[in-house]
């Protein structure tokens, strides 16, 4: 069986907008990572970088892909060229200050790629975006009015491919549900297993994402009441275990 891509975005908490998924979340996300032999994907925003620069430096120099999100946690089908133009290249600043390095992949807040964004990211060198979710269907729940983005998301190709003449596409994984850390919450165990095993039959290398968040309390979230971030944590340890 292919090995599974593991990939957080990591961006400001979803409730309170402060950094405890960052400076909390991620040291048990490590720490599970580090006991099943896993190196993951960072996708991060800029300011999460700013502020707390040492652990992603840290991440780096352990063979952790640390990627962008987006400067703040901004759609970017909704700024103006300019605008987009700035956040990437604001963030490219970051890395190179704090990280010494440069980002390799993108994913966009919320999936909202465009074609002006992957002209941006093709221009500033980036390799890859992992921003098409085919096979999704939550995308229409959750993001409505976004159609138009939705359909050619849901329809995109299902496999690695060159989107731009120096940029590929990895889409994240779906099999009308995601492949996300909402997806594993809720289902028991013996169902994660089959639902992995179908996602492995149509996806080369599954590309699972989780949020920095999805790894500490919240005591505003109704998800985490009903399923806690302990819960998430156990099941995502037995999908690494499980399917190594």
């Amino acid at each position: 069986m292919n090995r599974i891509t593991y990939s957080v975005d990591v961006e400001p908490d979803l409730h309170g907008s402060g950094y405890r998924g960052v400076n909390q979340g991620l040291v048990k996300f490590e720490k599970l990572c580090d006991a099943h032999k896993v190196k993951p994907v960072l996708f991060v925003t800029a300011d999460c970088i700013k502020q707390n620069p040492r652990l992603f430096l840290r991440l780096q120099k352990k063979g952790w892909d640390v990627s962008l999100h987006g400067f703040t946690h901004t759609r970017f089908d909704e700024m103006s060229m300019n605008e987009k133009e700035r956040e990437i290249s604001q963030s490219l600043l970051y890395w190179k200050k704090y990280l010494k390095s440069k980002p390799k992949g993108f994913r966009a807040p919320q999936h909202s790629i465009d074609d002006e964004t992957l002209d941006l990211l093709e221009k500033h060198g980036f390799q890859y975006d992992s921003s098409y979710t085919p096979l999704n269907a939550f995308q229409f729940l959750f993001f409505p009015r976004k159609l138009f983005l939705n359909l050619r998301s849901f329809f995109s190709p299902l496999q690695p491919y060159r989107i731009r003449e120096k940029l590929r596409e990895v889409p994240s994984s779906a099999l009308l549900l995601p492949f996300v850390s909402l997806t594993i919450r809720f289902l028991p165990r013996w169902l994660i297993s089959i639902y992995i095993h179908l996602i492995h039959l149509i996806y080369r290398q599954p590309v699972f994402y989780a949020h920095s968040w999805d790894f500490i309390s919240q005591k505003d979230s109704r998800i985490d009441r009903l399923v806690s971030h302990n819960s998430f944590i156990k099941k995502l340890a037995y999908c690494m275990e499980r399917f190594r």
